[in-house]
């Protein structure tokens, strides 16, 4: 990516967009609608400037309705769609889910610019596409509205359990200290798990039970096993119980410190998943690449995040042209720069 900075207050700086819009394949941008618009830059002036471009706007709400020109954000999106609803314990509050909506109204929008970008091949002309984060949101809680209209089953908060296995959730182990727990995910997905659950734990009384010996009872009595569960994890080291209960055949995992897992897990150390590029400000910060590999491609991260305006003059000079003087030119007038103003 380059980094430029261009004031949109000033005439200079609007030409300067303007000679942009005419010398790209795509405008991509997720201000509220009224920011463009106000600027004069709506999706008839970017046709008339490049008839060819793609124009991919990612409003909160979308660019009609009433709530058109309201400001949103992910936390602002996860309430509207009710993905707290079903996110935390039933016992308490639901939980905002931080942040999921922000990378899920990229996602959405990266496929419907795809699709644009196939549609411009086909037709030889550009498009004009919107792809708002309140729709994206309700794609992913679309469970709940087809559990309600086709079951009349209102969905609720059940922390980390699941209707497809019981017990499942997350258990104390020894060693640990409140705030800094060592956590063993467990979840027994079938009978045959449970059993080899209650060989692990010593055919104690309680669980032997024969209310016990289905999921569906299992999940009836979720809160007494639980209990019952935390009694004996916290006697256990987790790296112990991970290894004896994997023996056993029944899921279990550690809860990893997503802060050290460059340092603690071996498989992200042999796929290269971490890279490593060297910032002007901060140095080298290893950071998380790709989900995917391409045989001809040794690492994605091959620049660092540009700093403010740190391209300005690669861009304006080699894409359009301007000279040096010019540059500083605009740079004296406040057009361009690399510092905030006053700073």
């Amino acid at each position: 990516k380059l980094g430029i900075t261009v004031d949109l207050n000033k005439a200079k700086g609007r030409e300067l967009v303007e000679k942009l819009i005419g010398a790209c394949d795509a405008i991509v941008e997720n201000f509220t609608p009224r920011v463009l618009d106000n600027f004069g830059l709506s999706w008839q002036r970017v046709k008339e400037l490049n008839p060819n471009a793609i124009m991919m706007r990612m409003p909160a709400f979308g660019l009609s309705g009433p709530w058109r020109d309201n400001t949103g954000f992910a936390q602002t999106m996860e309430q509207l769609s009710g993905l707290p609803w079903t996110t935390g314990h039933l016992d308490d509050q639901p939980r905002i889910p931080r942040g999921p909506c922000d990378p899920l109204a990229g996602m959405h929008s990266a496929f419907a610019f795809l699709v644009a970008l196939a549609e411009r091949a086909a037709s030889g002309h550009g498009h004009h596409v919107e792809s708002t984060m309140v729709e994206s949101a309700l794609n992913v809680a679309a469970e709940q509205l087809l559990e309600w209209s086709a079951y009349g089953n209102l969905m609720q908060r059940e922390g980390n359990r699941s209707p497809l296995a019981a017990p499942q959730g997350l258990y104390p182990c020894a060693g640990g200290q409140p705030g800094m727990e060592q956590w063993l995910a467990l979840s027994v997905a079938n009978d045959e798990q449970w059993r080899a659950l209650r060989s692990a734990l010593g055919q104690p009384e309680w669980a032997t039970r024969p209310a016990l010996d289905t999921r569906e009872g299992r999940r009836a009595h979720h809160d007494a096993i639980d209990e019952r569960l935390r009694e004996w994890t916290r006697r256990r080291t987790r790296t112990e119980l991970v290894s004896e209960l994997r023996a056993l055949g029944i899921p279990a995992s550690e809860v990893a410190d997503p802060c050290r897992l460059l340092q603690t897990n071996p498989q992200f150390r042999a796929r290269r998943y971490f890279e490593a590029p060297e910032h002007p400000v901060v140095g080298v910060l290893p950071l998380p690449s790709w989900p995917f590999r391409f045989a001809s491609i040794d690492r994605w991260l091959r620049t660092p995040a540009p700093t403010l305006g740190q391209d300005n003059e690669r861009v304006l000079s080699g894409i359009l042209g301007l000279s040096a003087d010019e540059i500083r030119s605009l740079q004296a007038e406040g057009v361009i720069g690399t510092r905030p103003r006053d700073l």
